[in-house]
């Protein structure tokens, strides 16, 4: 295994994970996402020590060489990300301030729609950026 994504939600003031599509599925907590990962560490080496001895996606991982990749909810999208702007985003996302910050309080949850039109002007606004040329 070359490769884990980790859907990460915030749940209690903390940061949950879970890894999808394999024979064990792992769920680590952390307050932050470097906790969240050393804590799926420490899980696998648990399980590999006891009744997984026999798996083989989790037997030969190696830590310094997989590649995470993240998916989030709001909530914890907004937590990581926590020095976005808000008004930025809802603004590109063309959707009510308010109601943004109600998704990342959890709050209230957005549908499918509404969650990838903030995805959108998320990306939007990191290609805006990459774009920036600055002077010194």
């Amino acid at each position: 295994m070359t490769s884990v994504e980790l859907i990460i939600e915030k749940s209690e003031g903390l940061l949950w994970g879970r890894v999808e599509g394999k024979k064990w599925m792992p769920t680590p907590y952390g307050k932050t996402l470097t906790e969240l990962i050393d804590n799926l560490k420490e899980l696998v080496a648990d399980y590999i020590t006891h009744e997984g001895k026999n798996d083989k996606t989790w037997n030969h991982t190696d830590w310094d060489k997989i590649k995470f990749t993240f998916k989030y909810d709001l909530t914890a999208f907004f937590e990581v990300f926590d020095f976005l702007n808000l008004s930025a985003i809802a603004s590109k996302a063309q959707i009510n301030r308010t109601l943004l910050n109600h998704y990342k309080t959890g709050l209230k949850h957005p549908s499918a729609r509404q969650a990838q039109k903030i995805e959108d002007a998320i990306h939007l606004l990191a290609k805006e950026l990459r774009a920036v040329k600055l002077v010194a």
